[in-house]
């Protein structure tokens, strides 16, 4: 009776962009309760253990990479990733 639900995004350089989503430019706002919100990312419903680790190895494959002295692949960027549980009926959200 519980849906999961997968969302990843990154900052990097003052920007904050959806990684499932075409890098797609996101704002951060602050709703009337005070909490953050990531407005217009994307979620994706995972209904088996390989979706989910399938979508996440995609938002981590878009994440932004630039060499380094010491690496010829780092990542310059920090990657948020928020996994949703919603009732399967109501959609409401249970636990994030």
């Amino acid at each position: 009776n519980t849906t999961i639900s997968i969302a990843i995004f990154e900052i990097y350089g003052g920007r904050i962009q959806d990684l499932l989503h075409q890098r797609k430019r996101l704002k951060v706002l602050e709703d009337g309760k005070g909490e953050v919100v990531i407005s217009g990312l994307k979620e994706f419903e995972a209904s088996t253990p390989e979706e989910f680790l399938a979508l996440v190895e995609a938002g981590q494959n878009n994440r932004t990479t630039h060499a380094t002295e010491m690496n010829d692949e780092s990542s310059r960027s920090h990657s948020i990733c928020q996994v949703l549980f919603r009732d399967s009926e109501t959609k409401k959200l249970k636990a994030k």
